[in-house]
């Protein structure tokens, strides 16, 4: 998902039986809607950040949340765990270099990620790994 996306999920968007989120068509930069499934262990995470009485239609899931407050914590987690820094983007590119690497389909690809173009997806997104050797293809396919 992409920052902005992120911003404008509210709890009206999020299908907890299914394991999705909704990006709507307001929030989306395609201008289309589309679902994003959620890993058990993350959706379970961001369930518990508020109260289910609390979880109204249309509040924000994550009240309090920016790009310039993510992009911030996200250098002092990498400073911290001693990486180079990635911004938001480049952990995009990277999970969809992953998803190519893995042998997903471009389209599921493109529609996972609210890609319009196929090829432009193609071209611009699977750069990011030199090192085939880091995937874990089990986690890439699940």
């Amino acid at each position: 998902m992409r920052i902005g996306e992120l911003v404008g999920l509210t709890w009206g968007d999020v299908d907890e039986p299914r394991g999705r989120w909704r990006i709507s068509k307001a929030v989306s930069k395609t201008d289309r809607a589309r679902w994003v499934n959620v890993p058990p262990v993350l959706l379970e995470a961001v369930l518990d950040l508020c109260p289910r009485d609390d979880r109204t239609a249309g509040r924000p899931v994550f009240q309090g949340f920016g790009a310039d407050k993510f992009r911030t914590s996200l250098t002092r987690a990498c400073t911290a765990a001693g990486v180079p820094t990635f911004s938001p983007h480049d952990l995009r590119h990277r999970r969809i270099s992953l998803l190519h690497l893995g042998g997903t389909p471009w389209a599921r690809i493109g529609e996972a990620v609210g890609q319009r173009n196929l090829s432009v997806t193609a071209d611009t997104y699977t750069h990011v790994l030199t090192d085939e050797t880091e995937i874990e293809y089990g986690r890439v396919l699940a």
